[in-house]
């Protein structure tokens, strides 16, 4: 600050000069001005950006990665220890709470008869399951509302109703009607309601700013639906892969204008959440359905590659670093592989007939794909956590360099997440262990609350928010 100041003229001095020396001081001082108007800007900027990026817009994170380069959280926590806050939630949902500045926003669908999602193996042994998903949709009023809470105190700020109806089908008894994580950006919160085909936008205050209508489709086995929004510099995706329709669409998050959408000939559904992939080359948009993944431009919808031939079909999300992209699935009834490919690709990238091989593939391993929880990246290792196991495997290579078993884990549904050099794993009973980032099976610390946990963890400002069955959860070192 001194030796700025000493630069500009005080006030004084240019009026007591004589009127010859006026023009250049003047210069002078608005030259300064200009000066300090861009170090002013710069500041600002720099700010806005910190702030940004240690939000958790979206779901699984800012870059959609499920990785957080800024903030620390506990090793441990309880319910005695380490929770900030503990809050109740009205109605039913799994999908991630997001954050904001000093705001989480969460969807919930709040039925006039309560029920309440089940954990997989309950679910999968349900009347409902077992007959293929052929059950009536249930007679009730479902309310699909937007919730704004305070960080630092839990407190509900405001509560908006998106749309109001009865189902239009049934859900898998382990699904809700509010799976689909919403996204936002400094200027709206944006919710996706499958089950009510309505996208909507509200400002920060809980103000409706625009609502668009896409349509009620049926899913596989009335499973109901689960792809959650993907924003990025200002656009927002929309991946609607059902049993009636596939289509990817790109709207203008300010105004809801649709800029473009791609319908797809292969039909069927898909739970998976596209991916944005800033990597070395350019950017690309890429999305998992039925049998295929493609990448696309994300300005325009052009594609640039696809591959099929493998299934796709899972709820598993694809992720990515600078060099790599890594994707798979496995299902209840069969193992499949994990891949890795190349950035770069053009054009038909699919596994040949009688082969397993992408032609733009870096490597894959047989019997290594993610079940329903996402892959994560930290530094020079992939995490893979199918049920109770974790695996870690080396990015450049696909070298596996260990397989273990989570304490307390049977099964794990959110997605892992990144937060500096610590690996955060959740399973549904409730117990959490968190890992230390590398090639080594390192455990830090272990948790346990008591709730049913499906919903990815976000975690913005050193605090840590968990959404279960029945509350929220917020967790920050005391």
């Amino acid at each position: 600050m001194n030796s700025a100041t000493a630069i500009c003229p005080p006030v004084a001095q240019f009026h007591a000069v004589p009127s010859r020396r006026c023009a250049v001081l003047r210069g002078q001082i608005l030259s300064c001005w200009a000066c300090w108007t861009v170090i002013l800007t710069a500041v600002v900027l720099a700010l806005a950006a910190n702030g940004a990026a240690s939000d958790w817009p979206q779901f699984r994170g800012p870059d959609g990665n499920g990785v957080s380069a800024h903030g620390q959280i506990p090793a441990e926590w309880s319910a005695n220890r380490n929770l900030a806050w503990k809050i109740p939630i009205p109605g039913a949902g799994w999908s991630q709470p997001i954050i904001v500045g000093d705001r989480i926003y969460l969807t919930t669908a709040v039925s006039d008869h309560p029920s309440r999602p089940k954990d997989y193996s309950s679910g999968t042994t349900d009347p409902h399951t077992v007959s293929g998903g052929k059950a009536p949709a249930p007679d009730v009023m479902i309310e699909w509302k937007v919730m704004a809470i305070d960080l630092p105190t839990g407190h509900v700020k405001w509560v908006f109703t998106v749309a109001s109806g009865k189902p239009r089908y049934p859900i898998h008894p382990s699904n809700t009607y509010a799976s689909e994580t919403p996204a936002a950006d400094a200027r709206g919160i944006y919710a996706w309601f499958g089950a009510a085909g309505t996208v909507a936008a509200l400002d920060p205050e809980g103000r409706l700013i625009w609502q668009r209508d896409l349509g009620v489709f049926r899913h596989q086995e009335n499973l109901g639906s689960g792809s959650s929004l993907r924003i990025h510099n200002g656009l927002l995706y929309i991946q609607c892969f059902n049993e009636e329709q596939a289509f990817l669409a790109c709207w203008n998050a300010q105004d809801g204008g649709e800029k473009w959408r791609i319908h797809r000939e292969l039909k069927g559904t898909a739970w998976t959440t596209p991916l944005v992939w800033e990597n070395k080359e350019r950017g690309e948009l890429i999305v998992c359905g039925q049998k295929r993944i493609s990448s696309h431009d994300p300005l325009t919808g052009r594609e640039l590659w696809h591959g099929a031939g493998i299934e796709m079909a899972g709820p598993s999300s694809p992720t990515a670093d600078q060099n790599h992209l890594y994707f798979g699935f496995r299902s209840a009834l069969k193992t499949a592989k994990l891949y890795a490919l190349n950035l770069g690709a053009e054009g038909n990238q699919s596994v040949e007939q009688g082969e397993q091989t992408f032609r733009g593939e870096a490597w894959s391993r047989s019997g290594a794909a993610p079940g329903m929880a996402s892959p994560v990246v930290a530094g020079n290792c992939l995490y893979i956590v199918t049920d109770a196991t974790v695996r870690c495997h080396d990015t450049a290579s696909g070298q596996e360099h260990f397989r273990q078993r989570l304490p307390g884990f049977r099964c794990a549904v959110a997605s892992p997440i990144v937060i500096g050099g610590q690996v955060l794993f959740l399973d549904e009973s409730g117990s959490a262990a968190v890992l230390k980032a590398g090639p080594r099976f390192e455990i830090l610390g272990t948790s346990k609350l008591e709730d049913t946990f499906w919903a990815s963890p976000a975690v913005a400002r050193n605090a840590l928010v968990l959404r279960g069955v029945d509350s929220l959860y917020c967790i920050r070192s005391k």
